[in-house]
């Protein structure tokens, strides 16, 4: 997953988020630090009753928020989203490689006419760095 950071410095350059069932994503703005959220329709909890673990279901959370504004939040797209935003960006026919290394992972893709790398400890740093220089022009 990508830091808040991150997503911050993508949704700055432009990214634009269109929520979809079990997107990630932050309230950096309502002192909720380190709290990820997910988009969903129904939310289950994972939480102890009489020693045990159960699964409880919540229409309504009593303590959330009632609502925020999208712009107020901060998406945290996974790699896929990422790769799918980074290649609809560059074209179809535009180089785009993903390469493991020993510490980490490598990016190649077209910049223009330039063949640009990055390289991040995580696939999805990597995929993010590669969109932020796209988004960035």
């Amino acid at each position: 997953m990508i830091t808040p950071v991150v997503a911050q410095q993508l949704k700055d350059a432009g990214l634009v988020w269109e929520p979809a069932e079990r997107d990630l994503f932050v309230m950096p703005e309502h002192n909720l630090d380190g709290q990820i959220f997910v988009v969903s329709a129904l939310p289950a909890l994972v939480q102890n009753f009489g020693g045990q673990q159960t699964i409880t279901f919540h229409g309504s959370i009593e303590w959330a928020l009632d609502y925020v504004v999208l712009s107020e939040a901060v998406w945290l797209p996974t790699e896929s989203q990422l790769r799918e935003r980074l290649a609809a960006a560059i074209g179809p026919d535009a180089p785009l490689r993903l390469e493991r290394l020993a510490a980490g992972y490598r990016l190649q893709l077209a910049l223009g006419a330039e063949l640009a790398e990055f390289e991040d400890a995580s696939a999805e740093g990597c995929y993010a760095l590669g969109l932020l220089a796209v988004l960035a022009g």
